[in-house]
């Protein structure tokens, strides 16, 4: 509201202030604001605003220069008042952000590790030192490069404000608050990328350390376990570092790793150029208000490709919440210089190098496998004889199975009985138990002692075979002459 106690006194040094920098031709007063038709000078434009702006703001007022109708006008408001800041909260932030981190690391480095204990000062500190500390890095020097800009452009701000969480990542992130409207579109460019590219830089040699201590850590091994697991689909840049440290096969993520890991998604995700992500500051600044339209695109992107990963769905929705569009800065007029062009484009394509469409797969247990007759699945006997078969079970699934095999439809003067290739028949047995262990395979001998008195007859007789999550059915045909 522009009115305060006397608003003639208001306008007239609103006026002055104005007439310091532009020359003004014509004043408009509402009961919100005052708007002054300007002549400026080109050359001069954007200092003279920015002048203008810092000596405003020190008198309670913002100013926001446009050109519309082939006129330059020059709106002043007053600058809303905002909260005492309170540091407490910061540093409170600060500390619980490190503990929960901390504590997504301890679970990182047990199961890294392999250790059986959880709650131990060796665990405590490998959380802390592997994962915590890297992961805190990344987002603290990305949002402090955001600050320092931002101090450089004259923009008030706070300090991060982190944002604990659960495991596996400890975090939600961290944010700055801007006390300040954006004043330029060259202000909104070097913000928006300051944090990306000061994370960027703490992150590609954590990435390196990461790398380092995989190549010298240990290889998968084992199963998925009955819980699942949880991979990562490593980015390109990622995957660029990666030549540079050579490593075998299946080696185990170390946390330090997967810390990068993180660094590279919230360098994506703040990338995006939609809303009030750091893309959708630079590309506000790049594009103007045609950035709406980059924005919406990158909405709908998000929610096809939701299809592969339902987390970008929930990221679209806050993305939503939250606005598309950007706010125009106080100077939406000057043209940026080159050197700023250059570094919002090149900051923006850092995203086709960090973003992965499914950054997390879900992998669920899977109990499958496969059951063969070798030799074939039928065979001739006499009357009286034996009829033996042989089954090949092997395990195709991602997990260790228990199976159960039993023998079905066997005509009650037959005499039926199960063991496996690896032991003697006099281990027989009606039905077999059979711990088949992930990538492994056993053979079952199946023997079937028919009577004497039989004529010429042919039986199926079902091998069935009963896991965990899948059923099979081994039909085995005995014809007797």
């Amino acid at each position: 509201m522009m009115l305060a106690n006397d608003i003639t006194a208001d306008v007239e040094l609103v006026r002055s202030m104005v007439a310091k920098y532009f020359s003004i031709y014509d004043v408009k007063v509402s009961y919100e604001s005052v708007k002054m038709l300007v002549r400026p000078d080109e050359t001069m434009l954007e200092s003279n605003f920015e002048s203008l702006r810092q000596d405003m703001k020190a008198k309670g007022f913002v100013p926001i220069i446009s050109y519309s109708g082939g006129e330059h006008a020059v709106t002043v408001m007053r600058l809303p008042q905002g909260k005492k800041r309170n540091l407490w909260i910061n540093r409170s932030l600060l500390v619980i952000t490190f503990l929960t981190t901390t504590l997504a690391g301890m679970l990182l480095w047990s199961d890294y590790s392999g250790s059986p204990e959880f709650l131990t000062v060796d665990n405590i500190l490998n959380g802390a030192v592997f994962f915590a500390i890297p992961l805190m890095a990344i987002l603290g020097i990305h949002e402090l490069s955001h600050y320092f800009m931002s101090k450089r452009h004259k923009v008030d701000a706070s300090l991060p404000y982190f944002i604990p969480s659960i495991p596996p990542f400890g975090t939600f992130g961290a944010f700055i608050s801007m006390r300040d409207p954006m004043p330029s579109r060259r202000a909104l460019v070097d913000i928006g990328i300051a944090g990306p590219l000061g994370g960027l830089a703490v992150t590609i040699p954590v990435a390196l350390v990461g790398l380092f201590l995989t190549a010298n850590g240990h290889a998968v091994e084992g199963t998925i376990g009955q819980a699942g697991a949880m991979y990562v689909v490593i980015q390109p840049l990622y995957q660029l570092l990666s030549l540079l440290v050579p490593m075998a096969d299946n080696m185990a993520l170390h946390p330090t790793a997967f810390a990068a890991w993180v660094g590279f998604l919230v360098t994506a995700i703040n990338l995006l150029p939609v809303g009030q992500l750091d893309g959708g500051h630079v590309a506000r600044g790049l594009l103007g208000d045609k950035a709406k339209y980059l924005g919406y695109a990158t909405f709908i992107a998000l929610i096809l490709v939701a299809m592969l990963y339902d987390g970008w769905f929930l990221f679209a929705l806050l993305v939503f919440f939250l606005g598309l569009n950007h706010p125009a800065p106080l100077n939406d007029i000057s043209k940026l210089p080159k050197r700023t062009l250059a570094l919002g484009t090149a900051g923006l394509l850092l995203l086709t190098v960090t973003f992965v469409p499914q950054p997390i797969i879900m992998v669920t247990p899977d109990y499958s496998f496969e059951m063969t007759a070798l030799g074939g699945n039928n065979t001739t006997v006499a009357a009286g004889g034996m009829a033996v078969f042989q089954v090949f079970i092997n395990n195709t699934g991602n997990i260790d199975n228990d199976l159960r095999l039993t023998l079905e439809d066997v005509p009650r003067n037959w005499s039926a009985s199960l063991f496996l290739s690896n032991s003697s028949a006099v281990d027989a047995t009606n039905v077999l138990d059979l711990s088949l262990d992930y990538k492994t395979n056993a053979t079952v001998i199946v023997q079937m002692q028919l009577p004497g008195d039989l004529s010429e007859i042919t039986r199926d007789i079902s091998l069935v075979a009963k896991g965990t999550g899948a059923e099979k059915v081994q039909v085995l045909t005995v014809s007797v002459v």
